[in-house]
């Protein structure tokens, strides 16, 4: 099989081109990673590696394949060091079950208040805590870059996160873990939510 040769283009086009083909999913840094010691350097380029999708790695499997000792692993916490939003949210909930969330909190922080998933579960995390006071600051700033705090919007992205958790080894979701430190802020502006089962 003939190997693959870039061309012979300045570094600044190639790796440009390398960036917008990651963009749509991190399987497409594959032909470049083969091209030889030239595109598997550009492929591992920060630029590339902050903007490269790697959502498929934690969801496009039967099984995540970022997790300790998996395929994917090594990439993986290169693009959480590049700055890339999403691996930095997938690193905060992939090790919460292990580390504690005080931990996860300081992989997620980077991503707050851009990255919505991630200043939600910081302010989820930081509810499990009693962390009420910063809890109620992270609430406020999710409110102001992304959904109201009561909007299906946000009950989603809420289910998103449990579920993403549960499949991540979080397996004791349910158990009442931090059912001594839980305390949801109530200082005014932060309304007690709901209760799930239609109780006020």
């Amino acid at each position: 099989m003939e190997a693959h040769v870039l061309p012979n283009l300045l570094q600044e086009i190639v790796c440009k081109i390398i960036e917008l083909v990651g963009e749509e999913s991190f399987y497409n840094l594959g032909p470049f990673l083969r091209a030889g010691k030239r595109g598997y350097a550009l492929a591992h380029e920060p630029s590339v590696l902050k903007k490269c999708d790697v959502s498929e790695m934690e969801d496009g499997f039967v099984t995540c394949q970022i997790r300790q000792g998996c395929q994917f692993r090594e990439l993986h916490l290169k693009c959480v060091s590049a700055g890339n939003r999403k691996a930095i949210y997938y690193e905060g909930l992939l090790t919460a079950p292990s580390i504690g969330l005080e931990e996860s909190i300081k992989i997620l922080e980077p991503n707050v208040p851009m990255h919505g998933f991630s200043t939600l579960a910081v302010a989820i995390f930081n509810v499990c805590l009693g962390n009420d006071k910063e809890a109620s600051k992270v609430f406020q700033l999710f409110a102001a870059y992304h959904h109201d705090l009561r909007s299906d919007d946000t009950s989603e992205m809420g289910e998103s996160i449990e579920n993403q958790l549960k499949a991540f080894g979080a397996e004791d979701l349910n158990c009442n873990k931090y059912g001594e430190s839980f305390k949801f802020p109530d200082d005014g502006v932060i309304k007690t939510p709901r209760c799930v089962y239609g109780h006020d």
